[in-house]
C-alpha cells in the first residue's frame, strides 16, 4: 500500500513538473512581520500611457531567459540560443544543436568575468562559450542531471540548479573530475528537494536554493529549510479565484493540465506555494521569491521572516516567472498577466494596453543603458527606463 501511494505521489509530481515545463515552453502558517516593513499596504495601479518600445518577433514559443554583457544580449529560447549585438549593428548569431549545443531548449544563462556565457539547457546539460568554440558538460562529465535550470557564478565557483540536486565547481576548472554535488541524501535532508530551480548567493557566502518543495539555505556548513508552513507563499483562499481562471486558460489552450484518470487529484495544479519558479537577491540583501500560484514572497535574510504579495496587494498575476532589479532599485516582476514594477510601496502594472505584445512575461534583463528587455511569447520587447523617474518612457 505504501509503495502504491509513493508511486502515485511521484506520478502527480511528474504531472505538475510537466505542466510547468510545457507551459514555460508554450506559453502558510503564521507569518512574522518584518522589523522594518517594506510597506504595510500596497496597491496595484494600471500604467496610464503607451510605452515607447521596440518589439522583435522571434520564431519560437517562449523566451525563457535573458542575459547581457556590454555588447551582446543573449536570448534563451525553446529553439536555441541567440546572440544579439546591441551596439547598433543588430547582428544576430544563432547557436543550436546543429552547431555545438546539445539541446535547443535554453533555461539558464550566466556571464562569467571574461564576458562569456554559460548556458543551461533542457536535456543537454551545460555549455560554455569561450568566444570561438563551445565546450559541453553532461552527466558523463560529472553533472547530476542533463536539465539545468539556473546558473550562478561567484568569484571562485559556478553553481548549477538541476533536476537531481545541485552541482558546483571552480568555474575556470570545470573538467570531468571537478564537479561536486549536493542532494537530499548527502546533505542529510538539508537540501529540501532534489528538484532545484534557482540559486542565489549572498556576499557573506550564504547560498539559497529554490526547489519544488520550498527553500534551503546553506551557510558555513549549516542548513536551514523553509516552506509554506514557515510563511512561504500566500494562503490558497487568497489566490483561488484568480488562479482557477488561469488554469482553465491553460487547459483550453494547451490541454497540459488535464489529469490522468488513473491518478487522483491530490493537489490543485493552480497552487504550489512551495514550487519556486524564480528568485532574486536584491541590493539590500533581501530575497524575492516567485512561486507557482502563491504570489511573490519577500524573505528577510537576517531574521528569516516572510511577507507575501498577491493580486490582492496589486500584482497583476500570482504566477511569478521572472524578477529583475533595475539601476533605480525598482523590482520588475514578470507574471502570467503582464509586467509589474514595485517601488517598495506600490505595484505599477503594464499590459497589452500599454503596448506589451505578450501577456505572459517569462524573462527580464535590465542593462546599463537603462533598457529593460522583456521576453514573452514569441516576442522580445525593449523599453527605456527614465533614469530620473525610474519609470518607462512614453510615446509622445
Amino acid at each position: 500500500m505504501l509503495a502504491k501511494l509513493h508511486s502515485l505521489s511521484q506520478q502527480v509530481r511528474w504531472l505538475t513538473r510537466t505542466l510547468m515545463t510545457i507551459f514555460l515552453f508554450l506559453e502558510a502558517g503564521n507569518v512574522v512581520a518584518f522589523e522594518n516593513s517594506v510597506a504595510k499596504k500596497t496597491s496595484g495601479e494600471s500604467y496610464p500611457h503607451i510605452l515607447q518600445k521596440e518589439t522583435f518577433t522571434i520564431n519560437t514559443r517562449n523566451i525563457k531567459v535573458l542575459n547581457a554583457n556590454d555588447k551582446y544580449l543573449w536570448i534563451g529560447t525553446s529553439n536555441g540560443l541567440l546572440r544579439y549585438d546591441t551596439n547598433g549593428n543588430e547582428e544576430v548569431e544563432v547557436y543550436d544543436n546543429t552547431n555545438k549545443l546539445l539541446s535547443n531548449g535554453i533555461f539558464a544563462i550566466a556571464i562569467d568575468k571574461n564576458g562569456f556565457p554559460w548556458v543551461g539547457t533542457y536535456g543537454g546539460g551545460l555549455s560554455h562559450f569561450n568566444g570561438k568554440t563551445w565546450k559541453n558538460f553532461n552527466t558523463p562529465d560529472g553533472l547530476n542531471d542533463a536539465f539545468i535550470y539556473d546558473i550562478k557564478i561567484e568569484k571562485k565557483s559556478i553553481w548549477l540548479a538541476t533536476w537531481s540536486g545541485v552541482n558546483f565547481s571552480k568555474w575556470n576548472d570545470s573538467n570531468k573530475n571537478s564537479w561536486k554535488n549536493l542532494t537530499v541524501d548527502n546533505s542529510n535532508g538539508g537540501l529540501i528537494d532534489n528538484w532545484v530551480y534557482a540559486v542565489e548567493i549572498e556576499k557573506s557566502g550564504r547560498i539559497w536554493f529554490g526547489t519544488e518543495s520550498g527553500i534551503s539555505t546553506l551557510y558555513k556548513g549549516t542548513w536551514k529549510k523553509f516552506n509554506h508552513a514557515n510563511g512561504l507563499g500566500a494562503p490558497y483562499e487568497k489566490v483561488k479565484r484568480e488562479n482557477e481562471a488561469i488554469m482553465s486558460l491553460f487547459q483550453g489552450q494547451h490541454h497540459a493540465s488535464q489529469a490522468s484518470p488513473s491518478i487522483p487529484n491530490i493537489q490543485p495544479t493552480d497552487y504550489k506555494p512551495n514550487y519556486i519558479v524564480s528568485m532574486h537577491l536584491d541590493k539590500k540583501n533581501r530575497l524575492w521569491v516567485g512561486t507557482w500560484g502563491g504570489g511573490l514572497s519577500l524573505i528577510d535574510t537576517k531574521n528569516f521572516t516572510f511577507r507575501n504579495f498577491t493580486t490582492q496587494d496589486g500584482l497583476p498575476g500570482n504566477f511569478i516567472f521572472a524578477l529583475e532589479e533595475d539601476r533605480k532599485d525598482g523590482l520588475w516582476i514578470g507574471t502570467n498577466n503582464g509586467l509589474s514594477l514595485f517601488d517598495g510601496k506600490t505595484f505599477q502594472n503594464f499590459s497589452r494596453i500599454n503596448g506589451l505584445e505578450s501577456k505572459f512575461i517569462f524573462s527580464l534583463e535590465a542593462t546599463k543603458d537603462h533598457s529593460l528587455w522583456i521576453g514573452g511569447n514569441k516576442t522580445l520587447t525593449r523599453i527605456i527606463i527614465d533614469p530620473s523617474s525610474g519609470f518607462p518612457l512614453n510615446l509622445q
